[in-house]
């Protein structure tokens, strides 16, 4: 197998990974394991690959440089998706000084049974590797801290889980953003959030993230995307999430979606028992108003939607205009256990719920449409 050429004395030495195991809707088009060689007096490998796919990693290297000839393997995420083949390759690079934190070294030991030779470093360290020099910056998210990696003299950001995305692709390189941008913001939602900052980019040309394309022809374009999610900025469109079995509270979905769509305004409608909740949790985040169906389940809310509001707490999704609706056979409306539910999630409601019994007539579907004909204008002025 070939390593991919970046720039001067570095690769592109990772695995494609076409068929993950199902983990979500974020990994429907697989993803990559990026791992870089930086090549000069010394010899550096950054972040590894997924156990499993070591032939690959070991290939691409040997294809640029014995493997026993790296000196150092810096780890800046010791999750097992980059940390995992560190075993089997360090049978080949048996020289080789793992570079990571105090947090790292403990989970790496702890994961591998190891007792490998480890160089503890720490936010602005720098090594030499000759002519090049690496600048490690520390990064925390709230579930992990990264070490950055920034190659100074190329001016190369090796970013981590920062700017990744889940794409299994014979491309190594960004083309088109309007290809990738959902895969983006889809891996930002369901990875990185909640997100405040962003560290220095000032200077940075090329980032090469741990997943995905690389970021060459857009940097300057993603980094923008960037800090407009991290402010929350939504899109002018309105997302409608229902269940349904007796079709009811779809019905009364469609009605709604037919008036903001006849304002002319963006809608889409996600019946939220047949997606997974990272797609549902991206179209929310994307989205300026949310409207939700909630259908007869025992006097309760259905457990899948349980669940979203979980996750939506989990990731600290604020800021949210919402609607709702619901179609209910039971003896009393499901709309005050949703509004338990939610008390802990930042959302405005903008229109009094609109509740139907058993089925909705043609005057009630009229009201539907008019909610929606109402979302639409106010839309336009998010």
């Amino acid at each position: 197998m070939k390593a991919f050429f970046l720039e001067e004395g570095v690769y592109w030495v990772g695995a494609v990974d076409w068929n993950p195991p199902k983990f979500g809707e974020s990994l429907a088009k697989g993803t990559t394991y990026n791992s870089y060689l930086v090549c000069d007096e010394k010899t550096a490998l950054i972040d590894t690959v997924k156990h499993g796919f070591t032939q690959e990693i070991v290939s691409r290297i040997s294809d640029v440089k014995n493997p026993s000839d790296i000196d150092y393997i810096i780890i800046g995420n010791y999750n097992m998706d980059h940390s995992g083949s560190l075993p089997f390759l360090m049978k080949s690079a048996k020289n080789a000084t793992i570079v990571g934190t105090k947090e790292c070294k403990k989970a790496i030991e702890k994961y591998h049974n190891s007792d490998w030779n480890f160089k503890i470093v720490k936010d602005a360290d720098t090594l030499s590797l000759g002519k090049i020099t690496l600048l490690f910056k520390e990064f925390k998210l709230k579930n992990n801290d990264i070490i950055l990696t920034y190659l100074n003299e190329q001016k190369i950001l090796f970013s981590e889980d920062l700017f990744s995305q889940h794409i299994a692709s014979d491309s190594r390189i960004d083309k088109n953003l309007s290809e990738i941008e959902n895969d983006v913001l889809s891996y930002f939602v369901n990875y990185l959030m909640p997100m405040e900052i962003l560290p220095d980019l000032s200077g940075v040309e090329l980032i090469a993230p741990n997943h995905g394309l690389i970021w060459s022809e857009n940097t300057i374009k993603i980094i923008e995307k960037y800090k407009e999610w991290i402010k929350g900025k939504s899109k002018n469109k309105v997302t409608i999430l229902y269940s349904s079995i007796w079709r009811g509270t779809e019905k009364m979905a469609y009605a709604i979606a037919d008036g903001i769509n006849s304002m002319g305004e963006e809608v889409e409608v996600v019946n939220y028992m047949a997606k997974d909740t990272g797609y549902i949790l991206t179209k929310i985040f994307e989205s300026g108003i949310i409207v939700i169906g909630i259908p007869s389940f025992k006097t309760g809310i259905p457990p899948e939607l349980t669940k979203l509001f979980y996750f939506m707490e989990l990731i600290e999704l604020k800021k949210k205009r919402l609607a709702l609706f619901t179609c209910y056979s039971d003896i009393i409306s499901p709309i005050d256990s949703f509004f338990k539910l939610a008390s802990h999630i930042d959302f405005e409601l903008i229109e009094k719920p609109l509740e139907v019994k058993y089925a909705p007539n043609e005057e009630e579907l009229n009201l539907c449409f008019e909610l929606g004909c109402r979302l639409g204008e106010r839309t336009k002025n998010i």
